[in-house]
């Protein structure tokens, strides 16, 4: 097996191959809708970070990554990257070794340009991707899930009142996004963000990019969800599909179905307006989101990272 680095000349090969990844996990998840072309490759082409995996002149891989960053998953110290579903692929035969020889090539460019923190998105069900990189030290971090529009078959609480928030009315629901913040600094999720981070966060989020629905008691907001157009990846870019970005309900009032019955809500007021799919991402070490979700959504990716351990110029 041959590991070169990716070029445009890569690019169609690499494309069909990335098309088939996706198609076999549309087979196993029936809700992901049928993908007629990929993002363009050629950013990837040009950055000078990616690799291609060939035997007997066919590719049969490849593996790109964004441009660095600062910041990246959370964290305040070194650079990290990250390859979306698109930018990478490898056929079925000898998958787990096509992405290692791939990932030692390109982990070492990439701790070259001193990116300590790697991360992937992997279809859910693509056992032998996930196998590839938890082996090389990768661990899950994000879920991306996937369900159509419509009721869930719940049976909602009468002495709730569900409604769309106008966006003057952003800021009353301060409180519930303050606790959501401090939810996700807790154990074992450990999602640490300054307070200068969360209110630079509730101004884009009060801006309007995105809709929240709200669940109300005697007239109080009890739980809220937050719902845009895009989600993290290629399937989210639709006009057909909307997003949840954001969930809280009060611990006083878990248990009782008030997430539940909010979300069959929304679902059922998006199916009407002509939205056929709904997403959600979240990160898999939250225990409530992990717990909640998945009773209404189907996975469809697993993101994985790695960090990498302190190391020096000579070790390279």
């Amino acid at each position: 097996m041959e590991i070169i680095r990716f070029t445009k000349e890569h690019i169609e090969e690499a494309v069909e191959i990335a098309k088939s990844n996706y198609e076999e996990e549309r087979k196993i998840v029936s809700a992901l809708p049928l993908i007629e072309s990929l993002p363009d490759l050629t950013y990837f082409a040009e950055n000078g970070l990616g690799v291609a995996a060939f035997e007997k002149r066919k590719m049969a891989g490849f593996l790109c990554c964004y441009e660095p960053w600062q910041g990246a998953f959370d964290l305040y110290d070194g650079l990290g990257t990250f390859s979306p579903l698109h930018a990478h692929g490898a056929i079925k035969e000898n998958r787990v070794d096509i992405y290692q020889r791939m990932y030692e090539k390109a982990g070492a460019i990439w701790a070259e340009r001193k990116i300590l923190t790697h991360g992937i998105a992997l279809y859910a069900h693509d056992k032998e991707g996930i196998e590839a990189f938890f082996e090389y030290g990768f661990g899950k971090r994000c879920v991306d899930q996937i369900r159509t529009t419509g009721k869930i078959g719940e049976t909602r609480n009468s002495d709730l009142v569900f409604e769309e928030l106008k966006l003057e009315e952003f800021p009353t629901i301060r409180d519930l996004r303050r606790a959501l913040d401090n939810h996700l600094k807790q154990s074992p999720c450990f999602m640490q963000s300054t307070p200068e981070d969360f209110e630079g966060w509730l101004k884009r989020v009060e801006k309007g990019n995105r809709r929240t629905f709200v669940a109300k008691k005697q007239g109080e907001v009890i739980a809220y969800l937050d719902v845009a157009g895009e989600g993290e990846n290629f399937v989210t870019y639709r006009n057909d599909m909307m997003n949840l970005q954001g969930a809280y309900c009060r611990p006083e009032y878990r248990g009782q179905d008030i997430s539940k019955n909010l979300l069959d809500y929304v679902s059922s007021v998006l199916k009407e307006e002509g939205y056929t799919l709904l997403g959600v991402d979240h990160e898999s070490f939250n225990p409530t989101a992990n717990r909640f979700w998945k009773k209404y959504f189907t996975p469809y990716t697993n993101s994985l990272v790695r960090r990498l351990e302190l190391w020096t110029d000579s070790t390279l």
